[in-house]
């Protein structure tokens, strides 16, 4: 990486800094991205140069995972499947997403409708980033879809889990845990498919 682009990396990360520090103390709805650009000494157009919203200052790592899960799926090791793949990157992210500087997160969120707006656009460009990175694996265009909204559905609901845990004050190893099992079993269920979800005295009945 070169001196120019490792400056545009350092000024993007100071202005994504300080839009944190002034939406955690404040609240997002509260700050004006002209504070943010004068507490980071930079012009308004700097920052939407970076960031062309003010919700994407918030959320400003999702290139970031976007570019994660597509990574996953191209760079699995053979024999692993793509659930798999992103069962594995999310559960990476159980220890972040259950430590004490996540509810600072989460409750930004919560006060928020434009954040929680913002979270829906932002599953929707994960799914495409899914989809496309299938096709790109030889996938039927229509399989590959389908298929992303269903592994967008429980990223989605991990990310919400996290949350609820996080406003709730649980955080630490063993919400870590408890966010890992409910990640295992949404993607077992996938792995498996949802032909025997079924209660289990339900299932009983069935094979009387």
């Amino acid at each position: 990486m070169g001196l120019r682009e490792t400056k545009k990396l350092a000024t993007r990360q100071q202005i994504a800094d300080v839009a944190m520090r002034l939406f955690a103390t404040r609240g997002f709805d509260r700050v004006t991205v002209a504070e943010i650009a004068a507490e980071a000494g930079v012009s308004q157009k700097t920052v939407f140069n970076y960031f062309p919203t003010k919700e994407d200052l918030f959320y400003d790592e999702v290139p970031e995972r976007a570019r994660r899960l597509a990574e996953a799926i191209h760079s699995r090791p053979a024999g692993e499947s793509v659930v798999a793949a992103l069962r594995r990157v999310q559960v990476a992210d159980c220890g972040r997403l259950c430590s004490p500087g996540f509810a600072t997160f989460a409750r930004i969120i919560e006060e928020s409708p434009a954040l929680q707006a913002k979270e829906l656009e932002i599953m929707a460009t994960f799914s495409q980033t899914v989809a496309d990175a299938l096709v790109e694996e030889g996938i039927d265009a229509r399989d590959a879809r389908i298929a992303a909204g269903l592994l967008i559905s429980v990223h989605r609901q991990f990310f919400r889990t996290a949350r609820a845990q996080a406003l709730a004050g649980k955080h630490g190893p063993a919400a870590a845990r408890r966010l890992r099992s409910d990640l295992e079993r949404a993607y077992a269920l996938l792995e498996h498919g949802l032909g025997g979800l079924e209660a289990p005295g339900r299932r009983a009945a069935s094979r009387v």
